[in-house]
């Protein structure tokens, strides 16, 4: 092929390129737009993550510590009320009785902590907790620190309200007591 061949097919690309336009750019998929309470829980898993890293993931809003002793559901208020039922199954497993839920919000409400192990733990999630409804038929003892006694909710005790242990980062369902011992 000769100089003047090869300037030839060089015109004859770019005319065909005026005419067909350019080559097809590959399209980039969708972004999808969080809502703004997709975008709150999103925001709410990566900041407890970066707390308790060893949660496991299950969507879309919750975060599984121990093999799911601890299952944090978290609930902005951007997303509304949860219209949590008041039936004894208060982390909604379909398990009634099983677990102690502690809610950021009061009247049970918001993000919910449910504990599901016996048996003294400190929290993976570090935010205060402004309600608890202990489902269980025992104690549960919301502690300062592991070896403290603790403020005390016998089975199936239900507050919506919560003060002076809201800051609280150790608990103990203790399957042995079946009421809150006299002080």
């Amino acid at each position: 092929m000769t100089t003047s061949q090869k300037a030839l097919g060089a015109v004859c690309g770019a005319l065909s390129c005026l005419l067909t336009g350019p080559p097809a750019a590959p399209v980039p998929p969708a972004v999808e737009r969080l809502t703004p309470c997709q975008a709150d829980v999103a925001r709410a898993v990566t900041e407890q993550l970066a707390r308790a890293p060893k949660g496991r993931f299950v969507p879309p809003d919750t975060l599984s510590y121990d093999g799911g002793a601890e299952v944090i559901t978290f609930r902005p208020p951007s997303c509304g009320p949860a219209r949590r039922g008041a039936e004894d199954d208060c982390d909604e497993d379909g398990v009634p009785g099983n677990a102690v839920c502690l809610y950021d919000r009061r009247a049970f409400e918001g993000s919910r902590q449910a504990i599901k192990v016996p048996g003294p733990r400190r929290l993976s999630g570090t935010g205060l907790f402004m309600s608890l409804r202990n489902d269980r038929p025992f104690v549960f003892l919301v502690k300062r620190s592991r070896d403290d006694g603790g403020t005390c909710f016998p089975g199936g005790a239900r507050s919506g309200n919560l003060r002076g242990v809201a800051d609280q980062r150790w608990v103990n369902a203790h399957p042995s007591l079946r009421a809150c011992p006299s002080l």
